[in-house]
């Protein structure tokens, strides 16, 4: 019989350019300090070895979750659907940005429904599709051992919306900072257990 299997996720750190913004496709690299949050997190919750690691495509989590690898002995698998959220025209732009350009867009896309996107960009149903598929395609082979992958913000509240059964609406209510991890078992058959949620590299 298959044993729990434990999962960390791992949120990017700090990026060049603007914070707060919407950073869905466009790929900006970590800065130093993004690569140095990421590390004291993993060493601060690293209470075993992984076996496995995987990252989005997107250099501001592949770049570490590949070096990361290497370190350990891994390689490190790239999981194209859990890249962030096409944010397609308010790429780059902050909320307060979208609101004043496209108050009604930018208030429909806040109700979170299926159907929600921004112009030109991805809806949430089909984000949310594309991240349980690869999810449950990662660990269709899972048996015991610690697993790490590294991914966005948007991609951990799918991840946990699913996993805590939790409505579309209360996702936005959990605080997900650069480098905020959670931690979960994962036993086939089974649901899911929270095991950490959130702290990231300024919490030690």
């Amino acid at each position: 019989m298959s044993g729990p299997t434990l999962v960390t996720v791992l949120r990017h750190g700090e990026v060049e350019g603007p914070a707060h913004v919407f950073r869905g496709r466009s790929d900006a690299p970590l800065t130093t300090r993004g690569h140095e949050q990421m590390r004291r997190v993993i060493e601060a919750t690293q209470s075993a070895r992984f076996d496995a690691v995987a990252s989005s495509p997107l250099s501001r989590c592949r770049d570490f979750a590949e070096s990361f690898a290497a370190e350990q002995g891994l390689s490190c698998r790239t999981l194209s659907d859990m890249r962030e959220l096409d944010f397609g025209q308010w790429e780059g732009m902050s909320s307060a940005q979208v609101a004043e350009r496209d108050p009604a867009a930018y208030a429909q896309f806040r109700l979170r429904s299926d159907a929600s996107a921004a112009p030109g960009g991805e809806t949430v149903g089909a984000f949310r599709r594309r991240v349980l598929a690869a999810w449950q395609g990662w660990l269709a082979d899972a048996d015991g051992g610690h697993r790490l992958l590294v991914t966005h913000a948007g991609v951990m509240r799918i991840l946990l919306q699913h996993l805590l059964d939790l409505p579309a609406s209360a996702i936005y209510r959990v605080a997900l900072p650069e480098a905020a991890h959670f931690q979960v078992s994962h036993l086939a058959g089974e649901a899911p257990v929270l095991l950490k949620l959130n702290p990231c590299a300024d919490s030690f």
